[in-house]
């Protein structure tokens, strides 16, 4: 996602929160993973062909909407390609088995349906991992939570298959419960965050899983997990940190003096050669750069870096890389919300 999209995003919601207060964001509580254990192949396979079938991805709305031509297509050639829901050959050209399995899953209404021509497609599997979820009146199931790229569906991975994840952005469903929807669930809508809809719902979530850091002084802001709650962040003449009680977790955001004349790419690689094993990107578009290892006793430690003339601005947070399920997301929010005055102004 575009680094300042995404600040812009992340700030329009914490604004309305704090115009709206914290009572409404704490009506949503934590997905319970087994009870959606059913369908998550069907949000997983739903949000594959959004995000494929075209350049923004594609919404997918109730019963007063039609499902788009594009996104059947590639529902169904992604489903194949990753062993989803039990599909074969024969949905290509079999119009009533599309129709069987589409009516099976959504409320939007069908367009004419013919047999399906094979397009180029991703190789990766994406998926949905729900995080927050908040029930409506009318019994509808908001299910907010993030997009990620993987080698396969994230609940099958091991400790090395969490080091390909890539984390997309976030999303939202609407389902409705529905004993004759595959699943148990029938989709009433997708959409993923950058479209805004269901806006109040992606603030609660915003505000529900992250806090943010602003430090005038030192001239920074990042947003981090809501998991360090404020009793644990403690500041310093330099920024700040917070460990978990039981010291499993820690989160930093410091600036440091540039006394070596050091360049984002010089101290990058300083870094990550120090570090061992390291995976290092350096984005020169948005001027910081990412560092990532894992340490011999069992944790990973995510970094991003600002190098300015005068300044090392770093954020970090370090985890148990056996909980990368966990933590890995906000590493996506990290990197994407730091923000350094003197090089994003203007």
């Amino acid at each position: 996602m575009n680094k300042r999209v995404l600040q812009t995003l992340l700030a329009f919601a914490m604004t309305l929160c704090l115009l709206t207060g914290a009572t409404s964001a704490f009506a949503m509580e934590n997905v319970s993973l087994s009870q959606f254990e059913a369908v998550r192949p069907v949000l997983d396979l739903v949000a594959s062909a959004a995000v494929c079938a075209s350049d923004f991805p594609t919404v997918v709305s109730d019963q007063m909407s039609t499902l788009e031509e594009d996104f059947i297509t590639v529902f169904f050639i992604n489903g194949l390609k990753a062993s989803m829901l039990g599909l074969t050959d024969a949905a290509l050209t079999d119009t009533a088995q599309q129709e069987q399995v589409l009516s099976s899953i959504f409320s939007a209404k069908l367009p004419e349906l013919s047999a399906i021509e094979t397009v180029e497609t991703t190789d990766e599997y994406i998926g949905f991992l729900p995080v927050m979820q908040d029930t409506a009146d009318n019994g509808d199931i908001y299910l907010i939570g993030e997009l990620y790229r993987g080698s396969m569906p994230i609940e099958q991975m091991s400790v090395a298959d969490y080091q390909t994840l890539s984390w997309e952005d976030r999303a939202i469903y609407t389902l409705h419960p529905d004993d004759t929807a595959l699943g148990g669930y029938r989709v009433n809508g997708f959409s993923v965050g950058s479209e805004l809809l269901l806006e109040m719902e992606l603030e609660d979530y915003t505000y529900a899983v992250l806090m943010e850091y602003i430090n005038t002084k030192l001239g920074f802001s990042v947003l981090y997990p809501s998991l360090f709650t404020d009793q644990y962040v403690k500041e310093t003449a330099d920024g700040a940190i917070a460990t978990l009680p039981d010291g499993s977790a820690s989160f930093k955001v410091e600036r440091m003096d540039n006394a070596n004349n050091a360049t984002l790419q010089t101290y990058a690689l300083e870094m990550g050669t120090a570090a061992g094993d390291a995976r290092l990107n350096i984005n020169d578009m948005f001027q910081y750069a990412t560092v990532t290892y894992e340490t011999a006793a069992g944790n990973t430690v995510f970094s991003v870096y600002v190098v300015t003339e005068d300044y090392i601005y770093m954020a970090q947070l370090a985890y148990p890389t056996n909980q990368s399920v966990t933590y890995s997301m906000y590493t996506m929010y990290l990197e994407n919300s730091f923000v350094v005055n003197e090089v994003s102004v203007g």
